[in-house]
């Protein structure tokens, strides 16, 4: 609504009612995508900072380059607790070769839904140049009940804001660098997370599938507004499942796949399942 002296006073919209309690969810995440998106706007076209850091596709897009920089000593120090923690899920597997991994954080005995229903985060801040400057400490995020989700910190949180948070569930990935290639995939989704939720399609190389932000993925799941992107398996035109490592590692998979199994799946599907499917 606007005054006679052009001044105004609220907004309104003949497509969806004023009072958010009346609204469907679809049209109630129509309005925070509207707000997001104006808060991306005015940063990027007017350069304030009305961003939070958790959707600034910048600063994750940044991580995504100060990770793929890293050596395999420095990934170690930075995330080696997380691939230990990721990996230990797996120590009763006979598929999955975990050696000695320990499990550097107990898991909380009140969590319910076993032990896979638990969520690892963990932040990440860059320094000047945009290298990996410090990581904070495992952030284990579960449920004790339905809708009863908690998280606490293991290690030292970190001092400033970070430039990104990665969040991982477990994943039976036995090498630190598929592991860090795995840790980019998932902030790329995240990037792809931050484009649809401000009601944009993401450029091209970030239209994929796979896990992302958690806060997104219960969208896809419960909001007919949008598809399962989260779902390596879903049929959304223009979007697919593309995470290759291209590493050593996976070369050595490759060849043991070959002698060893007789499939008519493609080697591709193969590497996959064996590498991030129980």
């Amino acid at each position: 609504m606007e005054k006679h002296s052009g001044e105004i006073v609220f907004h309104e919209s003949e497509y969806y009612p004023d009072e958010p309690e009346r609204r469907t969810t679809t049209e109630q995440e129509t309005v925070f995508q509207a707000r997001r998106y104006a808060r991306y706007y005015v940063a990027t076209e007017l350069g304030y900072e009305t961003l939070p850091w958790s959707l600034d596709i910048d600063r994750i897009r940044a991580v995504c380059t100060g990770l793929e920089s890293l050596s395999v000593d420095e990934a170690e120090t930075h995330f080696g607790d997380l691939f230990a923690q990721s990996l230990s899920h797996y120590r009763d597997d006979p598929t999955v070769e975990t050696g000695d991994i320990e499990r550097p954080v107990s898991l909380p005995t009140e969590m319910v839904g076993g032990d896979d229903a638990v969520l690892y985060e963990q932040d990440i801040s860059l320094d000047e140049d945009g290298q990996v400057e410090t990581t904070g400490g495992i952030r284990v995020c579960y449920y004790t009940e339905p809708g009863n989700r908690h998280t606490h910190q293991h290690g030292r949180a970190l001092e400033c804001e970070p430039d990104a948070r990665v969040e991982l569930s477990p994943v039976p990935i036995v090498t630190m660098p598929v592991f860090l290639e795995y840790l980019v995939y998932t902030l790329r989704c995240q990037i792809r997370d931050c484009y649809l939720g401000m009601g944009l399609e993401p450029p091209a190389d970030y239209r994929l599938l796979g896990p992302g932000k958690y806060e997104f993925t219960i969208k896809y799941l419960h909001f007919e507004l949008y598809p399962e992107y989260f779902d390596i398996d879903a049929d959304i035109p223009g979007y697919e499942y593309d995470f290759a490592p291209g590493t050593d590692a996976l070369t050595a998979a490759i060849d043991s796949l070959e002698r060893t199994e007789t499939t008519t799946a493609s080697v591709y599907d193969r590497v996959r399942d064996a590498l991030f499917r129980r």
